[in-house]
């Protein structure tokens, strides 16, 4: 780890090892790494998966290009940090590649590879994955040598008995120029931007994640931007549990500013004329301010008949969104989210918060992840008609294949209340 924290550090920076250090870096990149590296070999070995069937990179899905032509984008990176004695420069490009790798490929495609048939999107998947941490754990090896080396041993060496005997005596990555896209990438990183913006937004609210929202208004800083969200709109809606997207214009208004002069930094030094600028912030274009704080743009304010030039630290920018709408802005970008709730939307999100419970039930009965079950789930009026409605995506996300009037009494039984509904629970494995 010692590898690893320096390449995190600024040269300037004494490097001192600690163990509140090394947890940290156990409970971010090392653990992501390992669990993402731990979740291929789990699912390959149930699999029995084929690394010398090919699927050609045209046919793969977007998201395999996208994170091979990131990964492309990584190696040259973190090539020429060390080329350049760059430790840091190296050491964060190779933690925001697994970041993606692990958090959006892998969490984006579970259920790839949760298919019970084979096939070639399935195959695509365990191809691009398995690429993916060959190349990623030949980069971070001189970081973490003997992490990179259990991996390799394992990962290549399992695979490919010729293989040079390490990893540090096998060939650096090279970018393989097919596999770029920046256009792809460049989609990606909209889409991710607006993801993030939209769950800012939802934290703002008392509304669960598992709850799905009516629509989504999304406004753009370009052209580019836009047809990115247009194209990709089906991730960010399933990313934000959203049913319906609305590009709006770049002057629709969704929030409100609140313009005030920041006291501690200007207050001495324009002292009788704080009432007047005070009252020109109030009454002034609070949207063309915010934006230019937002850039970090110097601007103008005419106060008492004098023009007067603020840095954006100056002034105090308060937003507050419109009714009915959970806002967060950033960039150029606005993200508004319906949070009106109708019948329809509350019992599909009661059906996906007993998903998570009916998950959590297996867990405690200590079934496997490929293990089919005989479910039955009973309760309260709203969670009846929740099951009326969605009992086939409960079944289907909790690989439950019977659904029988009444269950044995050796059942794993679990109860659970969200607000004014009940639910119990009571599940057993069955045969494949």
């Amino acid at each position: 780890l010692r590898w690893y924290l320096a390449a995190r550090i600024a040269p300037e920076v004494q490097k001192r090892i600690s163990v509140g250090m090394v947890a940290d870096v156990a409970s971010t990149f090392l653990n992501t790494f390992w669990n993402t590296y731990k979740f291929f070999v789990m699912y390959a070995r149930l699999d029995g998966f084929d690394l010398t069937k090919e699927v050609p990179l045209a046919n793969r899905p977007e998201i395999d290009r996208w994170i091979l032509a990131l990964l492309q984008d990584t190696v040259e990176v973190a090539t020429d940090c060390l080329d350049n004695y760059d430790a840091r420069g190296y050491g964060e490009a190779v933690e925001r590649f697994v970041d993606q790798l692990s958090n959006w490929y892998v969490r984006r495609n579970r259920t790839r590879f949760w298919k019970a048939a084979a096939g070639e999107d399935k195959q695509a998947a365990y191809l691009t994955l398995y690429e993916s941490l060959d190349v990623i754990h030949r980069l971070f090896a001189p970081l973490m040598p003997f992490l990179a080396e259990s991996v390799f041993q394992n990962l290549v060496r399992g695979a490919h008995p010729d293989a040079p005997f390490s990893v540090h005596m096998s060939d650096w990555p090279e970018v393989d120029e097919a596999k770029r896209d920046e256009a792809l990438i460049y989609d990606f990183d909209v889409v991710q931007r607006v993801v993030y913006l939209g769950r800012a937004a939802r934290n703002e609210t008392r509304l669960r994640v598992r709850q799905p929202l009516a629509r989504i208004l999304v406004r753009a800083p370009s052209a580019e931007a836009v047809a990115a969200i247009e194209l990709h709109q089906d991730q960010l809606l399933e990313e934000l549990n959203v049913k319906k997207l609305e590009i709006i214009a770049r002057d629709a208004e969704l929030v409100s500013y609140r313009i005030k002069p920041n006291l501690p930094r200007i207050g001495k030094r324009y002292g009788k004329l704080i009432p007047a600028i005070r009252k020109t912030l109030a009454e002034g274009d609070g949207a063309a301010i915010a934006a230019a704080v937002a850039k970090g743009e110097n601007f103008e304010v005419v106060a008492d008949g004098q023009t007067l030039e603020f840095e954006p630290d100056d002034v105090l920018v308060e937003t507050e969104s419109a009714q009915g709408y959970a806002c967060a802005e950033e960039g150029g970008y606005l993200v508004g989210l319906d949070t009106r709730l109708d019948e329809a939307l509350v019992r599909e999100g009661l059906a996906r918060e007993m998903v998570r419970t009916v998950q959590d039930a297996r867990k405690q009965a200590g079934l496997e992840v490929s293990d089919r079950i005989a479910l039955k789930v009973t309760g309260s009026k709203g969670v009846k008609a929740a099951l009326k409605a969605h009992r086939d995506y409960l079944m289907a996300e909790t690989l439950a294949s019977e659904w029988p009037d009444s269950m044995p009494e050796d059942s794993h039984m679990a109860q659970h209340t969200l607000d004014e509904e009940s639910w119990e629970i009571a599940l057993k494995k069955v045969d494949a």
